[in-house]
């Protein structure tokens, strides 16, 4: 699961709920917001490209 630490507390508080029900990892970035174009400010996600390829 990927959160920014500049995530709105609506997306931190759903992140919660996710979390404690699928377990998993938490993977925090840097500036990114909500993960929507007009916050990341791109089409691209490496992170996530990463995490898909491991």
């Amino acid at each position: 699961m990927f959160t920014a630490d500049d995530e709105e507390d609506d997306g931190k508080k759903s992140l919660k709920i996710f979390h404690k029900a699928l377990v998993g990892k938490i993977i925090g970035l840097k500036g990114r917001g909500h993960y929507t174009l007009g916050d990341m400010g791109t089409e691209e996600f490496p992170e996530l490209l990463e995490v898909i390829l491991k």
